[in-house]
């Protein structure tokens, strides 16, 4: 019975930690029973009894809560409350304290908690009922006579047996429930693992046979088409077919990208590398994409690297397809404008290259909130402007999951409603060093114009077999080779394809290979076996509607000499018969050639730009000499100061002079604002253009708001980095000159950031302001300090101290005298200082000052280098006149 009540428990449908409970409650009504009958029988004390005897009603009690209501964290804690702080505690001083069995209770009580608890209250009841054991035993050592003792030695030992006993059935049966709760669960979850693989396998071949049948009559329709559009036909009918033509191949296209993204889930989509030739691989990507923008008027700009190797080894397919997808997407989201696609390879070892390619377009942008949705399947960014849009939201998710499979990457740089920056990077290994050179795109003009078919060659005496159950797919192939005279006999099944080559001779076999009864690979092996057959050792070419990775590979392993992908290009038809067929079969071949008249003026080729690796770009707050700026390529963002005439940018409308010119007259106060989300990005993309990763280094993020907005106007750029310096002014400037030193020596962006990080502890920033007023106004201090100051004559000294700009100190006295204070305080201790540089920072000192400045700071060190540098007009509009910092290096 009891083991009945046992297994209930465990196969209940309820949670688990539901479970875990009864199953507790269960065994103690079991281990008070068991104390209980030992009670009596050893005469125990009466309080003993019915404690447990009203254990056993309260934990049937909250067995049938758990039942009723299904929660239990109320039985749960009345339980705890019942066991730890009531009967435990009078057990352990009714029957013998330590001398008992009833220290071995404890640790059951331990055990409770671990079970039944979890977050905040498993910690609270942990730590009291630890506090309440080590209580416990010192009141008993302390009060021996608290104790009430055994009657006999022998009931000591009794009494312990049965605390082992009880306490150790309880926590095994806990222990055993736990196992065969684990053993249920782990045998559920193989059995759901197989069931997701066969739904796995059901769902690869269901989509297998659906691409293999949905395939077979698009064949038919593009395979048909194409014969109507080498008619001589009215415009009007032409113009029917093309947008025909379009649609099945935009069709094709969904049912390739669905079949796709179901591999790649399945993860049965390889990576098949092959040796390609980059220039072809280019020249293919412009020639699918050109047409594409011309009939939309826009601008397709091809830069591509001269230095790329001419051929390298990768899975050129699965290349073409991300690169594809990208520049379909920037045409589609492009309204007017231009598409640019631009290569560069940078070299990481002897035989190992790092390919990037980007594609930039005008079009509408990608919001930083749809950033996070970008690269997920079946879902698109900004529904409601991109309605218009053709598409399914797949091809960027099959994108970003074939260049994880490659171990590349993609990066995303997007302003909303300007455009989109889109990188790959991919590592492909070398076969031919030599550079791939100029290459010319240009290619002739089809644009609104029918191209008139001519086949490219005529071969009467050539005869071939096509081998396909379906009917309208070998009609499709016997037009398109009506042009070219070859003789075209068909075969429905592998059994007539066998009776055919019994009794006749061809050049060239094209076998289906999903064919019933028996399949086209099959089919090849026994007319390679046939003793009196004619065509043992004539190419095979085999022909598929199964688009899959390696299909080159997997038909030529079973003697097949190549295959075409249905549905049958008519161009690609007539290209593998002047491949197999034997030349003298031949009559004549046409190449075409493209007369420089017409070459294509839609394609803009340039050289491929090169991008500085990492560009440093800061807040116009820096105060750096400008000949610094210029020396290492710094760009400034601007910052707005703020009068009673309006507001003004920093470096383009105010300067620092005409600043403290207006500042001077009585009554005229300035302050200063950062620029917009929207100018943040506008900066970073014209950044953009002239580095490959942009190191923004702002002001201390205490002290405004500035490195929040450039923060969120980053999101949108997979290739900028915000800092936060620490610092504002001279400070910051010396963060910000120290890490394009290192652009110049050529660390790469980790190593930079990390050395920022590290060298900002070390730079230490002060001032001091002659009048508090200008503080207070900016909201650097507070009106009650401004007012102490104003009164008592006391000149604030700002310092930055992790990231916070705080009053350090109030020198009192005469400026000139509080200037002297603020050197010695900040020199005084020259040991601890780098004399490599000193930054003095000022706001409206004059000439006199400065020399007076330096005289100071020669009494202290003796700098290698002291650089008087003008505060932006930023800066002065929150210090305000004679405002004065020193700004150097800590040594590390």
């Amino acid at each position: 019975m009891i083991r009945k009540w046992y297994e209930n428990i465990v196969n209940d449908d309820s949670s688990l930690r539901e479970r875990l409970f009864r199953i507790i409650m269960f065994m103690g009504i079991i281990a008070m029973t068991f104390a209980l009958i030992f009670c009596v029988i050893m005469q125990e004390m009466q309080i003993l009894i019915v404690l447990f005897s009203i254990s056993m009603v309260s934990f049937a009690f909250t067995i049938w809560c758990s039942y009723r209501y299904h929660k239990i964290d109320l039985p749960a804690t009345v339980t705890w409350i019942f066991v730890d702080l009531i009967l435990l505690p009078v057990t352990f001083f009714v029957s013998g304290g330590v001398e008992s069995g009833a220290s071995v209770w404890f640790v059951l009580g331990i055990v409770l908690i671990f079970l039944l608890f979890k977050g905040k209250r498993f910690f609270i009841f942990l730590a009291i009922t630890l506090i309440e054991y080590i209580v416990l035993y010192y009141t008993a050592y302390q009060n021996e006579e608290w104790i009430v003792p055994m009657y006999s030695r022998a009931y000591v030992y009794v009494d312990s047996v049965m605390a082992v006993f009880l306490v150790g059935l309880v926590i095994g049966g806990i222990m055993r429930f736990q196992i065969l709760v684990f053993t249920k669960e782990r045998e559920l979850s193989e059995k759901r693992s197989k069931e997701i693989e066969q739904i796995s396998q059901s769902k690869s071949t269901f989509f297998a046979n659906v691409s293999h049948e949905i395939r077979t009559p698009i064949n038919t329709i593009i395979g048909l088409n194409e014969m109507t559009l080498r008619e001589d036909i009215p415009d009007e009918v032409a113009e029917n077919a093309i947008h025909i033509q379009n649609a099945s191949k935009m069709l094709l296209a969904l049912i390739n990208d669905v079949l796709d993204l179901s591999k790649i889930e399945s993860g049965m989509m390889e990576i098949v590398p092959v040796q390609y030739e980059t220039g072809a691989m280019f020249s293919d990507l412009v020639n699918i994409i050109w047409i594409r923008a011309h009939e939309k008027k826009l601008d397709f700009k091809v830069n591509i690297s001269e230095n790329i190797p001419s051929m390298l080894f990768g899975d050129e397919v699965r290349l073409k397809q991300i690169l594809v997808n990208i520049l379909s997407n920037a045409v589609k989201y492009t309204k007017e404008g231009a598409i640019t696609l631009s290569a560069d390879c940078k070299k990481i070892d002897s035989n190992m290259i790092q390919l990037k390619v980007a594609v930039e377009d005008t079009g509408m942008g990608i919001h930083k909130d749809s950033m996070k949705d970008l690269f997920s399947s079946f879902k698109r960014v900004d529904l409601e402007k991109n309605r218009t849009v053709e598409g399914t939201g797949l091809g960027l998710s099959i994108t970003k999951q074939l260049l994880d499979l490659m171990d590349g990457k993609i990066e995303v740089d997007s302003i909303y409603t300007k455009g989109s920056i889109f990188t790959i990077t991919v590592n492909q290994k070398i076969i031919d060093e030599t550079p791939m050179g100029a290459a010319d795109f240009m290619m002739r003009d089809q644009v609104n114009q029918r191209k008139t078919y001519q086949q490219s060659f005529e071969a009467p005496d050539a005869k071939i077999l096509v081998v396909d159950d379906n009917e309208m797919n070998r009609l499709v192939i016997v037009k398109l080779l009506r042009a070219t005279k070859v003789q075209v006999e068909t075969a429905a099944s592998g059994k007539e394809c066998l009776a055919m080559t019994r009794k006749k001779y061809y050049n060239l076999i094209f076998m289906d290979h999903k064919m019933p009864e028996m399949d086209g690979i099959e089919t090849l092996q026994q007319i390679q076996k046939q003793a009196d057959g004619f065509c043992k050792s004539i190419p095979v070419i085999a022909l598929t509607a199964n688009a899959m990775s390696g299909a080159e590979t997997f038909y030529r392993s079973y003697g097949f000499q190549g295959y075409l992908a249905k549905p049958i290009n008519g161009a690609l038809l007539e290209s593998c018969l002047i491949k197999y067929l034997p030349e003298e079969l031949i009559e004549y071949s046409i190449q075409e050639e493209i007369s420089p008249g017409e070459k294509t003026d839609g394609i803009l080729m340039g050289k491929a730009r090169a991008k500085k690796p990492v560009c440093i770009t800061t807040d116009c707050v820096c105060d750096l000499p400008k000949e610094w700026i210029e020396q290492y390529g710094i760009k400034c963002m601007y910052y707005y100061v703020v009068t009673d005439n309006g507001k003004f940018s920093d470096i383009d409308e105010v300067s620092s002079d005409n600043l403290l010119y207006y500042l001077s007259e009585e009554h005229n106060h300035a302050y200063s604002v950062h620029a917009s989300v929207e100018e943040y990005e506008r900066f970073f993309a014209d950044a953009l253009i002239e580095a490959e990763h942009i190191i923004h280094i702002s002001m201390s993020k205490e002290s405004g708001d500035g490195y929040a907005t450039a923060l969120s106007a980053a999101r949108g750029f997979d290739h900028v980095t915000v800092v936060d310096s620490g610092h504002l002014s001279s400070g910051m400037g010396l963060i910000v000159a120290h890490a394009a030193h290192m652009v110049q020596e050529h660390h790469n962006t980790e190593e930079i950031l990390q050395e920022i990080e590290d060298y900002k502890s070390c730079v230490s920033t002060s001032f001091i302001v002659p009048s508090a007023e200008s503080l207070y106004r900016s909201g650097k201090i507070s009106k009650k300090v401004s007012r102490i100051s104003e009164v008592l004559d006391l000149h604030p000294v700002l310092q930055l101290s992790n990231g916070r700009i705080r009053c350090h100190a109030l020198l009192n006295g005469r400026i000139e005298h509080a200037y002297e204070k603020y050197i010695y305080n900040c020199l005084h201790n020259a040991r601890r200082i780098d004399k490599g540089i000193l930054f003095v920072t000022y706001a409206g000192c004059d000439l006199k000052q400065r020399k007076k400045f330096a005289e100071t700071i020669g009494k202290y060190i003796d700098f290698e280098q002291i650089i008087f540098q003008k505060a932006s007009a930023t800066v002065t509009s929150n210090c305000g006149l004679g405002a004065m910092g020193l700004i150097y290096v800590r040594k590390r």
